[in-house]
């Protein structure tokens, strides 16, 4: 009788898996260990979200180093670049190079405006320093010599200056000569400094379909 006794399994217990008990269903076990994984030590929810706030926060910096020292795209919102620029389009500003090249007459450069400084402007570099600008029969006059301007498709109306372009300053103007508020106009005074300048304009960058350089 207890020969027989040690020959049977105990009620409810299988020899091939002691762990499943009568009436278990495989399948529904795996998922309670799936469950039981992602409640486990080796998920965490605030590991993930730490992670991505990690990954998050290099992508934030990375993207303010580059527009305080690489490039902006801002809009410009008037006409007062046209034809060279239009209304409503967003150029490509190259913030690095100016620590490297100086800027040059005719360059297109962006800075904030002398009367108000919370606004971005752009226009074109026309007075370097030390120069003599004067405006005068349809024409601008640097140093007693008429300026080529061949990106204009409108005369300089108006008779300005002389404006004497101080070291460490540019004297600007807008293509659209006549509907520009540039250094004709402020009140504060009609000079750039060059550390005031954020960078020069390359090129237009939207829309996709105006896509172009800028000279």
């Amino acid at each position: 009788m207890d020969k027989e006794k040690n020959n049977l399994s105990e009620p409810g217990i299988t020899e091939e898996n002691p762990s499943l008990q009568q009436g278990d269903n495989p399948a529904s076990m795996e998922e309670g260990d799936k469950e039981n994984q992602e409640k486990s030590p080796g998920f965490s929810w605030r590991r993930e979200i730490l992670s991505f706030g990690r990954e998050f926060i290099i992508a934030l910096i990375i993207s303010i180093l580059v527009t305080q020292f690489v490039f902006i795209i801002p809009l410009v919102p008037t006409g007062s670049m046209i034809p060279t620029i239009s209304v409503n389009e967003r150029i490509l500003v190259d913030k690095l190079t100016r620590r490297f090249s100086p800027i040059k007459r005719c360059d297109i450069v962006v800075f904030p405006c002398p009367d108000t400084p919370e606004e971005l402007y752009v226009k074109r570099a026309i007075g370097m320093p030390g120069d003599k600008v004067e405006i005068y029969n349809d024409t601008v006059f640097i140093n007693d010599i008429a300026l080529e301007e061949p990106y204009l498709t409108v005369k300089t109306h108006g008779t300005f200056g002389p404006y004497y372009v101080p070291e460490g300053h540019i004297f600007v103007l807008g293509d659209n000569r006549n509907l520009s508020r540039d250094s004709r106009l402020w009140t504060t005074t009609p000079y750039v400094a060059l550390t005031a300048v954020q960078g020069r304009g390359v090129a237009v960058m939207w829309p996709l379909s105006q896509i172009r350089w800028l000279h």
